[in-house]
């Protein structure tokens, strides 16, 4: 019996370690960490998007897919991406519980076109914000939304900020 307390404490303290180096590494590849949009200020969003039922909604860094799952409950088809290991695994055991049908993808969006989107949603760092208002210019469709929760995408105006304490969130058109 010790001898499985101890060794259950070993494996545990290892999966600790390995989702940390994990989260620690994609930290510094991506220069983004894996924070929580609170779920009331996600509501607050929401209620400001008018898109019809069955948009199409891409979450970049989607995190555990709160956001995808709330999309989905909405009536709008969700995909996110995301890069952390123990979030991904997070929202991949969700959508099996919920029988869910949004879409996880574990790889960097920057590698994908967004043309299909009907909005992008982000809730990244400033030190990724340029690119990424480059490759929304350059791939999505003229009237596709963007919502950016905390930051600004430089160079871009915004047609509503909504003050989403502690945060502000951004609306942005193409």
């Amino acid at each position: 019996m010790i001898a499985l307390i101890i060794f259950m404490t070993f494996f545990i303290g290892i999966l600790i370690m390995f989702f940390s180096l994990w989260s620690i590494y994609t930290i510094i590849k991506t220069k983004v960490p894996w924070a929580k949009t609170p779920r009331e200020n996600l509501n607050k969003i929401f209620s400001e998007i008018n898109l019809p039922k069955n948009s199409l909604i891409y979450d970049l860094g989607c995190g555990d897919g709160r956001t995808l799952f709330l999309a989905e409950k909405m009536g709008y088809r969700a995909v996110g991406y995301e890069l952390s290991l123990y979030p991904f695994l997070k929202g991949l055991i969700k959508k099996i519980i919920l029988k869910s049908k949004i879409k996880i993808k574990r790889k960097n969006f920057f590698g994908d076109n967004l043309e299909k989107a009907n909005l992008v949603f982000v809730f990244l760092v400033s030190a990724v914000m340029e690119k990424l208002g480059r490759k929304l210019k350059k791939e999505l469709k003229p009237g596709t939304m963007i919502v950016s929760y905390g930051f600004k995408i430089p160079n871009w105006n915004a047609e509503k900020i909504l003050n989403t304490k502690p945060s502000k969130t951004y609306f942005y058109k193409v």
